[in-house]
């Protein structure tokens, strides 16, 4: 009996059209665009392709706070990775890695941090104008990001997807990755944008196209009966893969509706007339929308590579969600003396890992193959800084996730010694991917691949 298959490009198709994409299905294998098994191997992973994913803040952290203590393979986290601690087989905590060619070229400390974070390479001279009466202008090499989609992200709809969350103007502190010399991209920080642009698929029709907003909840409803056709057709993993697809979908649009998070009626938000990302007391919701659409985005195979970025380099917002009125720049660059500003410093950071750990769950929820998508996945939290107020960019607080299809070894403090350049950590990200290279950026700053395995 010949045994059914669906298109990987498949999708529900709901009233006058509107398509929701579907999750990446066991029975997907071996059709058309290409099949996981028709990728070259070094870019599989089990059961699915491999995937990259960046997750940005800014300002630096509180190294005592940060550390973990004991040995290699058995250590303790620290008070700020503390939520990554039923996580803990699925991370690397990489340690002593110092981003130094971001001591070189234009521009001051955070642009230098920022621009320099992804692309290992020194900014352009140029007119943003930075602190001490410097300037910089963009960064002078492609980002690490980028130059992964250029080999990955071929055969998906989206060669990369770049997630903001309250991160505003068009400047080298404003943007992470980059496609190549001066060449940003701005990351989108508006979810309702985003879920649209994702998952709304365009319509042929100009009524439906209209409507396609103001009636998505319709547009859920309608997918139901194509749901039940095809949920015959599929494996008992495969359906549970798609009732978790179909209730992330409602529960995100739910969310976009109804104003509950970042507010607004089924429209793109109206600045003034409704909650909206740009208010920072939406950051936390804004975040976790963006995080659910980018975990979306990969297990329906849309991308496989994609970043989020929270908020600006040297970011002077408050965080009111932790009674922290104070802005994070300014309590950065208070002197290691300030318990107060400590402490709030290492409230703040907890809160970002906590939002890592939210990342890190949502991937690990998602099942692919013997495994979960997490496992095909190397999610890299990157920092501008080690230390906010001397601009430390030694020994960067890096934290990494997922095992990259087998290709990194996770579950272990990795503390690197001497002066080991953050380029090599790029390469060595290229390497677990599947991408054959033993430099990257400013070849001067770059000694070989730091091995991830």
């Amino acid at each position: 009996m010949k045994r059914s298959t669906l298109s990987r490009r498949t999708f529900l198709r709901g009233a006058g059209g509107a398509c929701l994409a579907l999750p990446l299905l066991d029975i997907m294998q071996g059709c058309d665009a290409p099949p996981v098994s028709a990728l070259p191997q070094q870019f599989r992973g089990a059961g699915g392709p491999k995937r990259f994913v960046v997750f940005w803040t800014p300002n630096g952290t509180i190294m005592n706070d940060w550390r973990p203590s004991g040995s290699a393979d058995a250590y303790s986290f620290g008070r700020i990775l503390q939520p990554l601690e039923s996580h803990k087989q699925d991370v690397l905590v990489l340690d002593g890695v110092d981003e130094l060619s971001a001591y070189k070229g234009p521009g001051d400390a955070h642009q230098k941090g920022t621009g320099q974070g992804l692309t290992g390479t020194e900014l352009q001279e140029g007119d943003f104008a930075g602190a001490d009466g410097l300037s910089a202008g963009w960064a002078d090499g492609i980002s690490v990001d980028q130059a992964i989609a250029d080999a990955v992200g071929q055969e998906t709809k989206f060669r990369s997807l770049e997630f903001g969350v309250h991160v505003y103007g068009a400047n080298v502190g404003s943007r992470i990755s980059y496609r190549g010399p001066a060449q940003p991209i701005p990351p989108e920080n508006d979810p309702t944008a985003a879920f649209d642009r994702i998952f709304g698929d365009l319509e042929s029709d100009p009524a439906a196209q209209a409507r396609k907003i103001a009636e998505r909840k319709i547009v859920l409803d309608a997918v139901a009966d194509d749901y039940q056709r095809l949920v015959k057709k599929v494996g008992a993993a495969d359906k549970l893969k798609l009732e978790a697809h179909l209730d992330a979908v409602r529960d995100i649009a739910m969310r976009l509706d109804t104003g509950g998070t970042i507010g607004g009626a089924c429209q793109p938000p109206v600045l003034g007339e409704v909650d909206d990302p740009s208010k920072v007391g939406n950051i936390p919701a804004t975040g976790k929308l963006q995080m659910d659409l980018l975990a979306m985005a990969l297990a329906c195979d849309l991308t496989r590579v994609a970043s989020l970025m929270w908020m600006n380099s040297a970011t002077a917002k408050p965080f009111p969600w932790l009674d922290i009125p104070e802005g994070h720049h300014e309590l950065a660059h208070r002197g290691d003396g300030d318990a107060d500003a400590q402490e709030k410093l290492t409230r703040i950071n907890i809160w970002y890992c906590e939002q890592f750990a939210y990342l890190i769950e949502k991937l690990k929820a998602i099942p692919e193959g013997d495994g979960t998508v997490l496992d095909n996945t190397l999610l890299i939290w990157v920092n501008e800084h080690q230390k906010g107020n001397d601009h430390d960019r030694h020994e960067i607080p890096y934290v990494l996730a997922g095992k990259c299809g087998g290709a990194m070894k996770t579950g272990r403090w990795m503390q690197v010694q001497g002066d080991v350049p953050h380029n090599n950590l790029l390469v060595g990200c290229m390497n677990a991917m599947g991408l054959e290279t033993t430099t990257f950026g400013n070849p001067k700053y770059c000694t070989g691949p730091l091995s991830l395995a």
